[in-house]
């Protein structure tokens, strides 16, 4: 172990016990010891304790403990601490210019316990309501957790496409002849990316291009390693132009799905794109996002059929949205202009319930409230309608969040969980399957709880889950939040097979978050989604149909 090593030790001892709000004088002399070893120039690990303890900002008990650590490999104390605090909580103490100060408010009154939480609950203004955290701390650690984020190798797909695309179109822009575009892992627009491949065209002075954009070097001939200002790393293939296609074909894999085409039909040597490849074998194009679907893959492999999948320009209504009424950031009929001035025909507004203290969820007289000004600005939109909405809480009993006069006032109910997530898959589907046969439940929203790269989600039986929303006519949410993306797309199929509609919900909290939409879509068409199996697809008519048909 390093000097820099055993300093790290004291500093997260150092940490955690402030984060417990131990002995502050303990306190300072572990963080002094952290700043005393780390500049330390003989190796610890060749001194013995009498010579450790007359270091200055060591001394006896630290000296111990650094003894502790040589001969046993861990520290007791310390391992007290560790065991004392949720490992998401420690993933926080990482994240820099995030202090146990902060991060003790966070877990202890807001009850959030992991990076990833924490990330959502910035986007969903939460920190804003914490005494001593503003607009401004907020976004200074949305901030810092982005960056966080950004330096584990592994990304949310929307955090790639935020971060990357715009090079792209600059470098496109500055070079009109530069013929540049993501492949891999993104151009199959997978949810979590660890792997991130760009393609282009070798021209004359494309080192020097790349070289304006980032940190630069050759791995292979052809294949350059680029790391950009932000800390994300890209693979950049640099191709002839007449194989290019080729390429593209075969990088953006994955590889059972180029093996499996390869066995059956013809890769020519040379294709400028990828079109020309499914041309020459006299097939319909298969879209990148489907090649990860095992089932859409072999359909196409020996019968050549490609599903119609839905696209942005098939939805109609945006279903499960918040505002200002709870812990959106936009007024209801800022939200709701902004939903109709894109083009959408309705528009439905879903804010917490009551027992979501977190979200200032809504009481009774403030649903009704709500209600009424739902009723007078509907009174003045011409082909536009809001739908009123609720997200209950599933309470821990599995039961809705409000009595039944009061359920049965709302248009439809999302019912979803939010609190006591550390349950095993009994208590789980049992919740869940109880708000399900309940007889006010349209749309089980975001089925797992879970939070990528931070949370896994509560365990459930997907098939029973599925099941008993076939049973009673509930439609299962696509959350299309990037962070849930909550029912995995891998379970859709079965939806489909057992006639249950999708619903695909941006969950959104702010007028920019309604076009989550499109992450949403991006993981439906993996699943080979249609039109005609997602709810939000229906027309005002049609919607108003469904709301009335339970």
């Amino acid at each position: 172990m390093t000097n820099k090593e055993f300093a790290k030790l004291f500093s997260e001892l150092a940490s955690l016990m402030e984060l417990h709000n131990e002995n502050t004088f303990k306190i300072k002399s572990y963080s002094n010891a952290y700043l005393t070893l780390r500049k330390l120039d003989g190796d610890i690990n060749e001194m013995s304790e009498a010579e450790l303890e007359a270091i200055p900002g060591v001394g006896k008990a630290i000296a111990s403990k650094i003894m502790e650590v040589i001969s046993t490999g861990h520290m007791a104390t310390l391992e007290k601490y560790r065991e004392m605090t949720p490992e998401g909580v420690r993933e926080m103490l990482k994240v820099n210019g995030l202090g146990p100060k902060k991060i003790d408010a966070i877990w202890r009154k807001l009850n959030i316990s992991s990076p990833g939480e924490l990330l959502y609950a910035c986007n969903e203004n939460r920190l804003i309501e914490l005494s001593g955290f503003g607009t401004k701390t907020q976004q200074e650690v949305k901030s810092r957790l982005e960056f966080f984020f950004n330096s584990s190798g592994k990304y949310l797909y929307a955090r790639v496409i935020e971060c990357i695309q715009p090079i792209i179109e600059r470098l496109k822009l500055e070079n009109p002849e530069l013929q540049i575009d993501f492949t891999g892992q993104v151009r199959r627009k997978c949810e979590i990316i660890d792997d991130i491949k760009l393609i282009c065209v070798d021209l004359p002075g494309l080192q020097s291009k790349l070289s304006n954009i980032g940190e630069l070097a050759e791995k292979d001939q052809g294949i350059f390693s680029l790391k950009l200002e932000n800390d994300m790393n890209l693979q950049v293939i640099a191709i002839n132009r007449n194989k290019y296609g080729v390429k593209m074909f075969e990088a953006t894999g994955p590889l059972d799905f180029c093996t499996n085409f390869d066995s059956v039909y013809k890769i020519p040597d040379e294709a400028v794109d990828e079109q020309a490849i499914f041309e020459l074998n006299s097939l319909p194009f298969f879209a990148p996002t489907l090649r990860d679907n095992d089932l859409e893959v072999n359909k196409f492999i020996t019968e050549r059929v490609v599903p119609e999948l839905i696209t942005y320009k098939d939805i109609k209504g945006v279903i499960h949205n918040h505002s200002t009424w709870s812990d959106g950031i936009h007024t209801l009929e800022d939200m709701a202009n902004h939903v109709r001035n894109n083009g959408f025909e309705y528009f439905v507004i879903s804010d917490h319930s009551k027992s979501a203290f977190y979200a200032n969820g809504l009481s009774v007289e403030r649903v009704e409230a709500q209600w009424n000004e739902i009723d007078l600005l509907n009174r003045n939109f011409n082909n536009f309608k809001i739908f009123k909405s609720i997200e209950s809480d599933i309470l821990s009993d599995g039961q809705l969040d409000y009595a039944d006069d009061i359920l049965k006032g709302f248009d439809l109910v999302i019912a979803s969980i939010h609190s006591n997530l550390n349950m095993d898959e009994t208590k789980s589907m049992r919740r869940l399957i109880s708000a399900i046969e309940n007889p006010y439940t349209r749309i089980l929203g975001h089925p797992t709880g879970r939070l990528l790269l931070s949370r896994s989600g509560y365990p459930i039986d997907h098939v029973k889950l599925i099941d008993a929303c076939a049973a009673n006519n509930v439609v299962i949410e696509l959350n299309a939040n990037p962070l849930r993306l909550d029912i995995d797309w891998k379970w859709i199929p079965y939806a489909l097979e057992k006639s249950v509609m999708i619903a695909i919900n941006p969950d959104a909290h702010s007028k920019s978050g309604i076009f989550d939409i499109q992450f949403g879509i991006n993981v439906a068409q993996k699943a080979g989604l249609g039109a005609n199996n997602c709810l939000n697809c229906l027309n005002t008519e049609q919607f108003e149909h469904w709301v009335g048909s339970k």
